[in-house]
């Protein structure tokens, strides 16, 4: 079969109204009968370019020995240009590197090299005879101190005869695998620039060389927030016509793009293209990658289930591929299920992680994936068992010496235990608090040992229990130590809530209006304002009218209220004013209360705002 590189079969609904209607089928093929099961074995050129082609594909699809069979008969086609032929003979040499044959490397370096000195690039001839393998293999620190001093004498010599092209591409993946992206820009432009100058020069690249290098630069550009720069270049590439594999490359590249852009339609319609071309060319990480984007565009535009089924294709092809991330995207996936609401599925599909991680020591993708094995079980409302996964993970946070990440998963566990408002498990919640609590501390976290303080001292008080005070008394001498002291205000808000529901009416009213005061000291006139409604709240459920009076009225007539603050302390004047007895001055009060217009919602969000909560 004669392959194609055109991209009309891929083409889909640009609409930026939702995601194009072809995206779901068009997944579902590919977990049945789609591209992916086409026989590559099969496919045949016309051309020696078609099979150069050919070959390049095979080989990012890691069928080293399909591509060393197509390059084989592009050779032996006839007609076959001498670019092509520096293609064929560079990738030869490549692919019998990676199977360790150095006696074909040789014998594809020495026919290259034979072939540049025959079109008078001698010096380029020499040079890559003495560099051999360096110059495509991927450079360790030795190599790229090697090439380095190659590259200042290359530029020294300032001649189009020359390979530092190729030296700097190679410089440039050192770079990378070192994480510095910037530095290997700048030398993959230096790169695309010579090979541009050699081109117009009339000097003879390996075809597609440019295109690939060209393609290297656009994801360099993206990493160094080049957006513009990077879309445009993906585009002329796309343009210009390339083999398969650098199409989907591109079409990857725009479809991350247009998610950089928030373009989510066009973010699927892109992901889509490279992900059924990634499958067809069997490039499995690829299309798992392709296939992984297409599942976040989904998520974002809150599709759960199509997010779902992404991450499906996504793990499918990982695993086809054996590809390193595969348990991250299984992860992925079992996360989604219970975004979607398929806790059961979720758990089977964790459940299966999580053995797999344990027989494989992953601790850190292990202790993610009880983590969300927890959740789901938790929704079915299997406390020990959620339970049980939840301290499993944390176990699994400090083989690895992760104890932040144990602090921060006791707390949450803990926090959801208490959410469930089933006393049965609040002592298994307040072991998991005070344990995050020691964690934070270890591991000098502040931020975790405050909340884990907050939340510990919430559960005791809803337990009656004292001891609740004195903790919240605890995290705000801790939050205290802020320069903020927001958090602080905040904290001192809850505790008056904590006496209020222990009965101490007094310490309750007294406890707000320190928060209040602390919380006009920040400038947060809302919240403060807030506060000593909770405080007159307080007073009018302990029936304490004329103290309720004298507050709301002090609150109402504040400089610079909010109309809902006002609101609420006008209708709760209303209630202490019934309360005494004097309906009249309550009724007109209330009356006062509804002529005020609200058009928009308080920043705060305390329930002393509804309007019905000062009734009788």
């Amino acid at each position: 079969m004669e392959f194609s590189t055109s991209s009309a079969e891929f083409e889909g609904s640009d609409s930026q109204s939702d995601l194009p209607s072809m995206v779901e089928p068009k997944l579902r093929a590919l977990l049945t009968d789609g591209p992916s099961s086409v026989d590559l074995h099969q496919e045949t050129a016309h051309t020696a370019r078609g099979w150069l082609d050919l070959a390049h594909e095979a080989a990012y699809a890691d069928d080293l020995e399909r591509a060393l069979a197509c390059a084989t008969h592009g050779l032996a086609s006839a007609g076959t240009g001498p670019e092509v032929k520096l293609g064929l003979y560079r990738l030869l040499a490549s692919v019998h590197h990676k199977l360790e044959d150095e006696e074909a490397t040789q014998h594809a370096i020495h026919k290259r090299t034979e072939l540049l000195r025959s079109l008078g690039q001698t010096h380029q001839a020499e040079m890559e005879e003495q560099l051999g393998s360096l110059l495509f293999a991927e450079a360790d620190g030795f190599a790229s101190t090697v090439l380095s001093g190659v590259a200042d004498q290359e530029r020294a010599n300032d001649s189009i005869d020359t390979v530092l092209a190729d030296v700097l591409i190679g410089l440039a993946v050192h770079q990378m695998s070192q994480m510095r992206a910037d530095e290997a820009l700048e030398l993959i432009e230096e790169a695309v620039a010579l090979q541009r100058r050699r081109a117009a020069a009339g000097y003879r690249l390996s075809a597609g060389s440019l295109a690939n290098t060209e393609m290297f630069l656009t994801h360099l550009k993206f990493m160094n927030d080049e957006v513009d720069e990077a879309d445009e270049l993906s585009k002329t590439i796309l343009d210009a016509g390339c083999n398969r594999a650098v199409r989907a490359a591109m079409w990857m590249m725009q479809a991350v793009i247009a998610h950089h852009r928030n373009e989510m339609a066009q973010s699927a319609t892109f992901g889509m293209r490279a992900l059924e071309l990634y499958a067809r060319l069997q490039i499995r990480p690829g299309a798992a990658s392709a296939a992984s984007l297409v599942a976040s565009v989904a998520r974002r535009v809150e599709r759960h289930q199509l997010s779902v089924l992404a991450w499906k294709v996504a793990v499918h092809q990982a695993e086809q591929g054996e590809v390193d991330e595969t348990s991250g995207l299984v992860a992925a996936l079992g996360h989604q299920l219970l975004d979607a609401g398929e806790v059961s599925e979720a758990e089977d599909v964790l459940s299966g992680l999580v053995t797999r991680e344990r027989l494989a020591g992953n601790h850190h993708v292990l202790a993610h994936a009880l983590i969300d094995l927890g959740n789901a079980v938790c929704r079915q409302e299997r406390y020990t068992d959620a339970t049980k996964h939840w301290r499993d993970a944390i176990d699994a946070f400090l083989k690895v010496d992760r104890v932040m990440e144990a602090a921060r998963t006791s707390l949450a566990a803990a926090m959801k235990l208490a959410e469930t408002e089933d006393s049965s498990v609040y002592p298994e919640a307040e072991e998991l608090l005070r344990q995050a609590i020691e964690m934070a501390r270890a591991s000098e976290d502040p931020a975790i040992e405050t909340q884990g303080l907050r939340e510990l001292a919430r559960l005791l008080c809803a337990q009656n229990k004292p001891e609740g005070l004195d903790l919240y008394d605890e995290a705000i001498q801790l939050a205290g130590n802020d320069d903020v002291r927001y958090v602080a205000a905040d904290l001192t808000r809850q505790k008056a809530r904590a006496y209020a529901m222990l009965g101490k009416t007094k310490k309750a009213v007294a406890t707000a209006l320190t928060a209040a005061d602390m919380f006009e000291d920040e400038a947060e006139l809302a919240m403060g304002h807030g506060c000593e409604l909770l405080a007159g709240k307080i007073l009018i459920e302990n029936q304490s009218w004329v103290e309720a009076t004298t507050l709301f009225t002090t609150i109402a007539e504040s400089d610079g209220i909010e109309p809902q603050l006002r609101k609420a302390a006008l209708l709760g004047l209303a209630t202490a004013l019934r309360g005494q007895g004097d309906f009249d001055e309550s009724d007109r009060v209330k009356l006062a209360a509804e002529r005020i217009k609200v058009e928009k919602s308080s920043k705060t969000e305390h329930d002393f705002l509804d309007d019905d909560f000062f009734e009788d």
